[in-house]
């Protein structure tokens, strides 16, 4: 009975460990086209609004070291990309002054917007997790905690 407990046990904190592990390893389901945002000037929009062949949507937070230390390569990237060829989405689920400090504090040129459904409810659990995505919601590329976007991998693909 005894070594029944104990593998019981052993077991229970396996599957544990394990679910933790692939919570924070497995980019989740993307999401983007059936949840609404709000501009930093709080207008809702849609990803769909947008008319370029590709997004990059980073899901990210405020406080978080590796959303600031992949942002220069977003940027980067917007300055090497076309906006008919990629549209980039900034979203935090946090309050629209934090994330307007945000963008002011790093001086980024790009969209940010504040979602209408909590990251955690879209499954997201790392940040920055960020998607690669055509028109069709097929997602090309995805990353968890920071990637260097601005890459020749990534110029490539988006300008084929």
């Amino acid at each position: 009975m005894k070594k029944m407990a104990i593998f019981l046990a052993a077991a229970l904190a396996l599957y544990l460990g394990v679910k933790q592990y692939l919570k924070h390893t497995v980019v989740p389901p993307f999401a983007a086209f059936e949840h609404p945002m709000t501009t930093l000037e709080e207008q809702q929009v849609n990803i769909n609004d947008s008319q370029s062949e590709y997004y990059l949507v980073s899901y990210f937070q405020t406080w978080c070291g590796d959303c600031v230390r992949e942002l220069p390569s977003i940027v980067e990237l917007s300055r090497k990309v076309p906006a008919s060829k990629l549209a980039i989405f900034m979203i935090s689920d946090e309050p629209i002054d934090k994330i307007s400090l945000f963008k002011v504090r790093f001086n980024a040129e790009l969209n940010f917007y504040q979602s209408a459904t909590s990251l955690k409810e879209l499954g997201v659990q790392v940040y920055p997790t960020t998607y690669l995505v055509d028109r069709k919601g097929r997602i090309l590329m995805s990353k968890l905690e920071g990637y260097d976007w601005a890459s020749e991998e990534v110029v490539k693909l988006v300008n084929r």
